[in-house]
This record gives structure tokens, sequence and C-alpha cells, in this order.
């Protein structure tokens, strides 16, 4: 719901002026129009900048990709040995799907309490950190002779999530870092 307070002014127009009223006809009323005198800009929301380029929509595609890395890491865990491969012994998409729903949760949440900026920040530069981190490892295990095709292609599917996820946070880390300087510029 919109809401405005401007000063007004008050336009009266004489009927009389344009010959439609002699002077002996005095029952009908003016006319009486409101017109605003100045224009006052609202003040942008808290966050405004970031808000205009949907980290909603970047967060849900997180949570998503989140969901997908976790699931995948079940898969791999009940199906693979823990001491045949570094996905599995480090649980790399587990730790990355728990981090990537977390992070997409409190991105969806910027919307509703800016104060959570910082936080959503650095579980960004988190995210990104320790998506890297699995990235290599998963390029390790990808290096090393494959005992069957299966759990090639699902490491390549594996590597592809944790792909999208790197690239989802750091969209997300630009637009917040760029959001940081903006309210610190606002403030001197």
């Amino acid at each position: 719901m919109a809401r405005a307070s401007i000063a007004m002014d008050v336009i009266e127009e004489d009927p009389r002026k344009h010959g439609r009223l002699t002077d002996e006809d005095d029952s009908h009323p003016l006319i009486k129009y409101y017109k605003a005198t100045t224009l006052i800009p609202d003040k942008p929301p808290p966050l405004h900048r970031l808000l205009d380029r949907q980290p909603a929509a970047w967060a849900s595609v997180q949570i998503t990709s989140g969901i997908l890395s976790f699931g995948l890491g079940v898969v791999f865990a009940v199906v693979f040995g823990i001491d045949q491969f570094l996905l599995t012994l480090f649980r790399v998409p587990l730790l990355t799907g728990i981090m990537f729903l977390v992070a997409g949760f409190l991105s969806n949440l910027l919307y509703k309490h800016p104060g959570l900026l910082q936080v959503c920040f650095c579980s960004n530069i988190l995210c990104l950190v320790v998506a890297s981190v699995g990235a290599v490892l998963l390029c390790v295990d990808l290096a090393t002779p494959q005992p069957d095709k299966l759990h090639f292609q699902v490491e390549i599917v594996v590597l592809c999530v944790t792909l999208l996820d790197m690239v989802v946070s750091a969209i997300l880390i630009i637009f917040m870092h760029a959001e940081k300087r903006n309210v610190e510029k606002n403030r001197e």
C-alpha cells in the first residue's frame, strides 16, 4: 500500500469566468482542484540496489543445487566405500550441500532482514572456499583411474553441481560486496 505526505495547494476555478453562470446565480459551488506543490522523492528501502538484482532468485538456485549436492553425497556415501575416493572420504557433497542450503536460506531472508547482509556475505565466501576445495578433490579423483563408468559419470555430475554452486556464490558475493560499498559510501 502506497502512502504520501505531500503539501497541496488549492486551486479554485470560478465558473463565471467561462461565461456559464451570471452574477445573480450563486447557487453553484466553485470548483476546487488539488495540486501538489512539490514532489518529495521516496526514501529507498534498505539494500535497494541489491534487492533490484534479485538475490532471492539466486538464493533459490543455491538452495536447489545444495539439495542436489546433498542427495548426491548421500548416494556416494551409501554406494561407494569410504576409503575408495577422496570425495567420499571427506564427504565433500554432503558438506557443500548443507552449506549451500544454509547460505541460500540466509540470502532469501535479506529482503525481510537487511541486517543479515554481513552474515550472508561471510557464509557465501565460506561456501565458495569449501566448494573450491571440493572441486580440487573431485578433479584429483577424476584424474585417478576409475573402477567403473558409473562412478565416473556420477562424479562428473557432482563436479558440475559444485561448479554451479561456486558460480552462484561468486555472483552473490559480488552483489553483496557492491551493496556493502554503496552503504559505506552513503554513510560518509
